[in-house]
């Protein structure tokens, strides 16, 4: 039976030059057509559908990785407020919020507005068709696959529900309702790129319509993550299920093969409940990591700490439990016979011997490379500044590398200390060996 690839693409701002790195080490420098028509399914959110936006375009992944390194073009899809945005009623509250460290910081209606530019300056400098106002339903014919699957997840703002923008209008899970397909590609990466409360100012505003032009109207979106798709792997893996069953050839569950990639995951060592451990050791390690920039302690509930959670949560995916529930549906055993591989940097602490948590070992050489580790830590999705891109740039060189020691890959379940079973590759290198059994 012929295998049935899905490329996943989670979220995730500017990290998401992550994932284009990881495609061109695994496939080469090649053009987004070709790489494209490797996959059967291409589903992504966020800073996800903006790779996906940049290969639907066929442009090679260096210049993929180029235009996220760019910072003229970060500040354009990342338009800043200005002070008359701020003062306009709807942005009253944001003047409040980020006295208190959040609040949206960037204008949604001026990042449809970048996106065209952006496209149309590739498009001038490669002399390649831009394709930002193609719509999605066009867009498999033109790349070359015509069964190609292209999804962008999306989060109607009025309706509180998640929308799936595909090219394919005729998909057995769109069955149960109008579908309004009739949409571009920019605007497609307009709605899944616009999160909300800490980031823009306002809904993404949309134009749809549906296939036979019966009926044409507005419509409103937030980030596909606001819907819990961050990690939109579990989204493509039904998606594929439900077409493929009614498939003239149906494609046997075990024959779905998945290559889902992050923005990166990790943060500080959480240790706030080890103030309570009736362990001694666990206690002890509390005690010792008092006032350690690279835990965690402060237990304490507030009101602005909730807020700041909560704003900030739907753009996580701990501990990937898309990717978990996926593997489990093509896998109900859980012994390691699921295709899907998930690659994806764990920006950690690790516990040294006297149970203090430091910096991983890759980041160990220097006070430099520390404090480097220590800003990549608590740096935002909307890396936008040259400084931060360039410390996302090193985090790739030390996590998609066949040397040691090197930044971890982030695991589907278990943990890398060899006390306990584990689901998924604990390096890239072993990520990417296994993909490449799959290709």
């Amino acid at each position: 039976m012929a295998k049935y690839r899905i490329l996943s693409l989670d979220g995730g701002g500017s990290w998401a030059l992550i994932q284009a790195r990881v495609l061109k080490d695994i496939y080469g420098d090649i053009q987004g057509h070709q790489l494209l028509k490797q996959f059967d399914m291409v589903i992504a959110n966020s800073g996800g559908a903006l790779v996906l936006a940049c290969l639907c375009n066929n442009m090679t992944l260096s210049e993929t990785i180029n235009l996220f390194d760019s910072e003229q073009t970060r500040k354009k899809i990342f338009s800043g407020l200005t002070l008359r945005d701020r003062l306009i009623p709807r942005n009253m509250l944001s003047i409040v919020t980020r006295i208190f460290g959040f609040g949206p910081k960037y204008r949604a209606s001026r990042k449809l507005e970048g996106l065209y530019e952006v496209f149309k300056e590739q498009s001038d400098r490669s002399g390649r068709v831009d394709y930002s106002r193609t719509e999605l339903k066009e867009l498999p014919a033109i790349i070359g696959k015509p069964g190609l699957q292209i999804i962008i997840v999306g989060f109607d703002y009025f309706k509180s529900r998640v929308s799936f923008f595909r090219s394919n209008a005729t998909s057995n899970t769109n069955k149960f309702s109008a579908a309004f397909t009739n949409i571009t590609l920019a605007h497609a990466i307009h709605a899944s790129s616009n999160a909300p409360v800490n980031y823009f100012d306002a809904p993404a505003t949309l134009k749809i319509k549906l296939p036979d032009d019966s009926d044409k109207r507005s419509a409103w979106f937030w980030d596909g993550a606001v819907a819990g798709f961050n990690n939109p792997v579990l989204a493509g893996l039904i998606e594929a299920m439900t077409n493929n069953v009614v498939n003239p050839v149906p494609t046997a569950l075990e024959d779905h093969y998945i290559l889902s990639i992050g923005t990166g995951t990790g943060g500080k060592a959480v240790i706030t409940d080890y103030q309570q451990s009736t362990n001694p050791v666990k206690r002890s390690i509390y005690e010792k990591n008092l006032g350690n920039p690279l835990a965690n302690t402060d237990n304490s509930l507030r009101f602005l700490n909730d807020v700041k959670k909560i704003s900030t949560s739907i753009l996580s995916d701990p501990p990937d439990s898309a990717t978990f529930i996926a593997y489990a549906i093509l896998d109900p055993t859980l012994k390691r016979n699921s295709n899907i591989v998930r690659i994806n940097p764990c920006l950690a602490p690790e516990l040294n011997q006297g149970n203090i948590f430091d910096v991983p070992t890759v980041y160990s050489g220097s006070d430099d490379e520390k404090e480097k580790f220590k800003t990549l830590l608590t740096m935002d999705m909307d890396a936008i500044k040259e400084y931060d891109v360039k410390l996302i740039m090193d985090l790739c060189t030390k996590y998609i590398t066949d040397s040691k020691p090197c930044l971890p890959n982030q695991l589907i379940r278990g943990e890398s200390n060899g006390s306990t079973p584990i689901l998924g590759q604990p390096t890239y290198r072993e990520a990417k060996a296994k993909w490449m059994e799959y290709k």
